[in-house]
Order: structure tokens, then sequence, then C-alpha cells
């Protein structure tokens, strides 16, 4: 019989002292970075009642873990860190102070089978740009998080940008019945384009149409897609879209940082609150997305004020795993200095230990005198340093 004692649940894991070090390292670039572009770090409650995500367009109820208090609510673990970021927007602050631009690292819990080693606590980084609309405030998104991935240490990666309302344009366009609409959408998020394609012509789609669902896989690449696209969009909506993301591309050329993106027209969002720019980043040798994002207009109106929204969340995990694959991690030493003392040497060994510390260096302390025992010690646990205090020398012994 399984003893629960000595396990984890599935979908939860300890970090060891190593893992953690690396995993700290990663977090604490990552908010660097977005601390230099002005947004300000805040934390949201672990548990939420239920309210804040359901009928919000967030994570499905049957992937959240929920409790019923002695009060008799319905709570929920933090399952998804947007709806609360706009929750706070809405509760706390007025249009005289936008934008605002908020920050956070922060564990959320999904409920999701346990294979391929998914985990059901994961951490998310992430911004959130809101009171801003636009082409530039969409591209200053994009542009914090490849900085951020850059400066993380990860350098082959791509971001690929879609458009929702490119799709919602030519859907529309159809006219057809919600409930096929309804069907091809869902064939597109599931990349069956062929399925999708099938469906458009049994419901006598327009034949631009049909030609698009036919052609979606190809409408991905770089600024050289939207000519064709252009061509087959007829309606605002959709054009409105292109003309969003061609203009997000010459920003992001000013930045210097449109190499990293790319564009993927049958992209639309695994989050329904989305209405605008959708984005997810990629990187080589590994199967999951590292990075999600997008615009989330209408969100903040279910708390009461809307706000013009826009904002991502980089899966430290899925970063963490991606640079151990690409950039095998630095060393990892718990000390960087260890201290050893005779029994006439300890006054002098604590006193420099303590003036060492106040520099910034983790200094461990040794329990043994042994000389010899403590270089063994040292070199098993990547100590790079010993200080050894006999009590006849005041600066110590490096060894």
């Amino acid at each position: 019989m399984k003893n629960n004692g000595l396990h984890t649940p599935d979908g939860f894991r300890d970090y060891l002292a190593r893992e953690q070090a690396f995993k700290r390292k990663i977090e604490d670039n990552l908010e660097r970075v977005f601390h230099r572009y002005a947004y300000a770090s805040l934390d949201t409650p672990t548990l939420e009642y239920m309210e804040v995500f359901a009928d919000k367009g967030s994570v499905d109820p049957k992937q959240m873990y929920r409790f019923i208090d002695r009060d008799g609510e319905v709570l929920a673990l933090r399952a998804d860190l947007t709806p609360a970021i706009a929750r706070i927007a809405a509760t706390n602050f007025t249009p005289c102070h936008m934008p605002l631009r908020f920050c956070y690292v922060q564990n959320v819990f999904r409920y999701s089978p346990s294979y391929q080693g998914r985990l059901r606590e994961t951490t998310q980084a992430g911004i959130e740009l809101i009171g801003a609309s636009g082409d530039e405030a969409d591209a200053e998104v994009l542009a914090v998080a490849i900085d951020a991935l850059r400066t993380a240490g990860l350098e082959d990666f791509r971001i690929d940008v879609g458009q929702v309302r490119f799709l919602q344009g030519m859907l529309e366009e159809c006219r057809l019945a919600p409930s096929v609409c309804d069907m091809l959408r869902d064939r597109i998020i599931a990349r069956d384009f062929v399925a999708a394609e099938a469906v458009g012509k049994e419901h006598h789609a327009p034949q631009n149409m049909c030609r698009l669902l036919s052609n979606l896989p190809f409408f991905n690449g770089g600024p050289e897609i939207f000519e064709d696209a252009w061509k087959e969009a007829k309606n605002e909506k959709s054009r409105s879209a292109l003309s969003n993301l061609q203009n997000i591309h010459s920003v992001l050329k000013d930045y210097g940082f449109d190499k990293y993106v790319s564009f993927d027209l049958s992209m639309a969002g695994n989050m329904d609150y989305y209405t605008g720019i959708i984005f997810r980043g990629y990187t080589s040798g590994l199967g999951f997305s590292i990075l999600d994002g997008g615009r989330y207009d209408g969100l903040a109106g279910h708390f009461g004020v809307d706000f013009p929204s826009v904002g991502f969340i980089i899966k430290v995990h899925n970063l963490a795993d991606a640079l151990e694959k690409q950039n095998c991690p630095a060393p990892f030493s718990e000390a960087e200095v260890l201290i050893a003392w005779s029994p006439e040497g300890r006054h002098s060994a604590l006193a420099a230990a303590s003036g060492l510390r106040s520099q910034g260096l983790r200094c461990a302390h040794s329990f043994t005198g042994d000389v010899k025992a403590n270089l063994q010690d040292a070199q098993r646990r990547g100590i790079p340093k010993v200080l050894y205090f006999d009590g006849s020398q005041e600066a110590g012994l490096k060894l």
C-alpha cells in the first residue's frame, strides 16, 4: 500500500535546493526586466471567491480546485491571474490612474491529467498593461516578453502572434448559423484544418472562406503573409485585425525585436476573454508553449468598470526546462565560504563570518575542527573557499 506520507500529490512536486536556486534566479531575472519597463509588483490571494473566475472566459471550472468554507461560500485556488488583476484594477482604480502597469510571480493551481509530467501547481511570471489600447500598447507587451526571455538566458525562441478578430470577422462574413461557426472555430483551435474546410463546404460557406480554411496553415510566417490575407478578407473586422498586426510589426522593428516574432492568422485564444491580439512563445526541444498572452478588453467590465487591457504570462517551469536543455545551468553552491575553527579560534571565526555576510557573501559554519575533513566537505558541497581559525592568526588561514 502506498504511504502518502512519503509522497507529494499527483501533479505537485518538491524543489530541492539546486532546483529552487535555479528557478528563483529565473524569476528574479524576469521580474527585474518587468521593473525596468515600470511594471509594479503585486500579489493576489491564493484563494478567491469562485465568482472571480466564473463566467469570465477563464479556466474551465472543472480544472479548478474548489472548496466550500464554513460560511458556505464557494472558494477556488488561484487558477488564472488575469481575472484577479482585472478585479484589482476595477475595484481600486479609476480612469485618472490609467495606464496601470502590474507584474507578478505567483503560483497557479489547475486540476489536469498528470501525464507527460504535467504539473497542477505551476509558477507564472507576467505583466498586465491596463487602461491602454492600440498598436503601441500591444507592441510594448510583446517587447517586454521578448526582453524578459532574452534576459533569462533564452535566445532560441519565437513568439507566434495572431488576432482573434481576424477569424471572428471571417466567420461573421460567412453568415452561417452560430452552431456551425462554433464547429469551425473548434476545428481551427484543434488545428484540424481539413475538418474545418469540410464543415465549411458542407454548409455552403462563401468561396473566399473555403479558400481561407484550406489555406490557413499557410497564413503563418513573416509580414509577407498579410498580402494574401488582405485579398481574402472583405469585412472591416478582419481588415482592422490585419492592420493591427502590421502596425505591431512596425513598432517591434523600432524596438529591434521583430526577428523574434512570426504571425499566425489561424490562432484562436484558449481563453474566451481574449478580444484582440493573442500570442504564444515556443522554443526548440520543448513541446509546450513557454509564454501565453493577449488582449482582453472586456474582462474588467465584469467587475464593474471596463478598461482596455493586454498582458502575458511566462510559464517558469517550462522556461527552466528549456534553459536546462539549451544552456546547462551554472554549478550550484550553497555557500561561497566555509568557516571552520578550533576552540581557541571560535571568537575570531564568528566575527570574520559576520563581516563576510555583511558584504553579501554566503558563509556556512563547519562544526568540526579537522582541517582535512573540512577541505573534503567543501569539495563535496561545491564551496570554493575554506577559512580556518585556530586562534593564532586574526585573519585566519585560507586553504
